[in-house]
């Protein structure tokens, strides 16, 4: 009876519990920012106890968890062992840095394992022109430059681009893969005309779009940047014709070529006057063009009174203004000269 007794007023079996391992992707401990894990942890048991609840912490080394997590292991399950997904909130840090994933059980540490994180293997610094224009094809704003920069040399690279979401955020469908083959650490470049492929192959339409890139250095596991939004704005280049009258026009910057040498502007009936003797003078009218719009030709209408004026012209991309210089012989002749009407040719964006 006492030995029956005995068996019936016994201690619980001592815990059948264990952690096996803790390995992270590709079987490595070194990641580039950002990482998101996961673990994967593996349980075993004997069926000797009930089911149990586990805590799951991640943490920097000698610091405070930022992420944890409760799992419920079935010490029923025939196989013997349980594997559990560890997934956190994305790290990224500046320099490198140890973490260190553990196992709690009652508040009692059972397991650890650590991997270091290193910064960013690529960033994208810049996208220009941004918005920009691939449906006009004229050589303004046709395609955007991507330029970021790897802290290693990669072996292979790759420029994606995605569409927006239907929340207008990152990311949507991927509509564009480029293989950029391996790449120098430092600064590096993709330029992006606007074409999609495969599905989405031709010009796409006005809108956000997300371009990431993609590398792998070999040696760890492969990572890519934070996406950088671009648009793409449809809309084509349309041309017009401005003129001016040339009392209009304004002069600047007088000099003299000869002792005594001078110039006197003034307006007479519709047009300008430009008298000059052994001196000579610009004169420009600013025609007021906006951010959208260029001058693509430039004309003046001058009546001459002799030979001796002539046009000097300047017009460079956005450029809001012309010039013409006017110059007297060196000696003694007198430079008359009447600038009737400016004429410009300039493109702007119109809306399709």
């Amino acid at each position: 009876m006492a030995l029956v007794l005995g068996f019936l007023t016994a201690n619980p079996a001592v815990a059948a519990y264990a952690v096996e391992s803790i390995t992270f992707p590709a079987g490595v401990s070194e990641f580039y920012s950002p990482f998101s894990g996961p673990a994967s942890i593996r349980f075993t048991f004997d069926g000797s106890e009930n089911d149990a609840t586990f805590d799951l912490r991640i943490r920097p080394q000698g610091g405070s968890a930022v992420h944890t997590e409760d799992i419920l292991v079935d010490a029923d399950d025939p196989n013997g062992f349980q594997i559990e997904t560890f997934n956190w909130p994305a790290l990224s840090v500046n320099a490198p840095r140890t973490y260190v994933v553990a196992v709690y059980r009652n508040n009692v540490l059972v397991s650890s394992e650590s991997f270091q994180l290193r910064p960013r293997l690529v960033t994208i610094t810049r996208a220009a022109p941004n918005p920009f224009l691939p449906w006009i094809d004229d050589g303004y704003k046709d395609e955007t430059r991507i330029s970021f920069t790897l802290a290693e040399n990669v072996d292979d690279a790759e420029a994606r681009v995605f569409k927006a979401n239907s929340s207008g955020r990152c990311c949507g469908s991927l509509i564009r893969d480029e293989q950029l083959g391996s790449l120098a650490a430092g600064q590096n470049h993709w330029n992006w005309d606007g074409q999609g492929e495969g599905g989405f192959a031709g010009n796409r339409p006005a809108g956000n779009y997300f371009v990431k890139i993609w590398a792998d250095d070999g040696t760890l596991p492969p990572a890519i940047s934070k996406p950088k939004k671009v648009s793409i704005v449809r809309n084509y280049r349309a041309t017009a014709i401005k003129t001016k009258p040339g009392t209009a026009f304004h002069h600047t910057t007088e000099s003299a070529l000869v002792r005594g040498g001078d110039c006197f502007v003034h307006a007479q009936g519709g047009y300008l006057q430009v008298d000059c003797h052994g001196g000579k003078m610009s004169v420009f009218y600013r025609f007021g063009l906006g951010n959208a719009q260029r001058i693509e030709s430039a004309s003046f209408v001058i009546d001459n009174a002799n030979n001796e004026c002539g046009p000097s012209r300047r017009s460079v991309g956005h450029s809001i203004h012309e010039s013409f210089l006017t110059v007297t012989d060196a000696v003694s002749g007198i430079t008359s000269c009447r600038i009737v009407t400016a004429k410009i040719t300039y493109s702007y964006l119109q809306a399709s």
